[in-house]
């Protein structure tokens, strides 16, 4: 009996190292195939409470010695929150995403298409153009998790919840942009 447990560890502890292994080697040839990850942009979560403004607030730091300026300093805070510092600060603004209905734009001499879905799961923002197809944001509704692909020359956005799951196919086809939204649950 004492020889069949000392077997038995044996094998688990190889089967063990075994495993590590081939996922150490998997985990460098998945690496070496995807040769950018996908960015993913997520906002806040969605719920039925009032939205909290916030600020973004960049501070410049003034340099009192013949050392380089530091780079600027970026900080969000709540809109109730005062702040007093004896640097230059300006406010800025979130740009804001896309409308539902689309909107064409030139970005970088390329004409692209902006477009936001609201899916039962969540809002997602997308460019489309002919050259890439970019996320631009992936925002969860509460009790659901995002996961954003890139398969090719599309973006795949699923928003997976308890009982649901809302998936976003687009793509960019030679007459311009499509899209397919299904909803599962």
């Amino acid at each position: 009996m004492h020889r069949g447990l000392q077997y038995l560890a044996a094998w688990s502890a190889s089967t063990a190292v075994a495993v590590a292994l081939s996922w150490l080697g998997i985990r460098f040839v998945l690496d070496a195939g995807l040769p950018e990850r996908p960015q993913l942009v997520a906002g806040p979560v969605e719920s039925t409470e009032a939205p909290a403004t916030t600020a973004t607030t960049t501070t410049t730091a003034v340099p009192t010695t013949t050392t380089p300026a530091p780079a600027p300093v970026v900080t969000t805070e709540p809109a109730e929150t005062t702040t007093t510092t004896t640097t230059t600060t300006t406010t800025t603004t979130t740009p804001a995403l896309p409308s539902e209905a689309g909107t064409w734009a030139v970005q970088d001499g390329e004409r692209v298409y902006l477009r936001s879905f609201r899916l039962q799961g969540g809002t997602a923002s997308i460019k489309f153009s002919p050259t890439k197809m970019d996320p631009i944001s992936a925002t969860p509704k509460q009790d659901f998790a995002v996961s954003i692909e890139q398969p090719a020359s599309a973006v795949v956005v699923v928003f997976d919840g308890p009982d649901h799951r809302s998936t976003l196919e687009a793509s960019w086809i030679s007459t311009g942009p499509h899209w397919r939204v299904l909803e599962q649950g």
